[in-house]
């Protein structure tokens, strides 16, 4: 009997902690992720998406040799990033052979 009623004041006590801790443990995960959010940043983990803005503006004000000669220049890059002219950015066409 005494063991069933000190069974049932550490579940509430122990509930009791678990709810007044939450709110610590929840701003301590929200600091951790924004800190890690910070180092990515500055590590330079973000995408620089709003270059493609500046490119194309560029790209809409110059003459049609301007162009061209752009579009040799970097015209066979694709993807993200790309070091590499034509590395798996064109279908590959394959190659009919008959079997003998």
């Amino acid at each position: 009997m005494i063991s069933q009623i000190l069974k049932t004041i550490l579940a509430g006590v122990l509930a009791g902690v678990a709810l007044f801790m939450m709110p610590f443990i929840i701003i301590k995960v929200f600091i951790f992720f924004l800190l890690i959010k910070a180092v990515f940043r500055l590590m330079g983990g973000r995408r620089r998406h709003h270059w493609q803005y500046a490119y194309a503006h560029k790209y809409k004000n110059m003459s049609e040799e301007e162009r061209k000669a752009f579009m040799q220049k970097y015209g066979n890059r694709c993807g993200w990033n790309s070091k590499y002219a034509n590395d798996g950015c064109e279908p590959q066409q394959e190659e009919k052979t008959t079997g003998v």
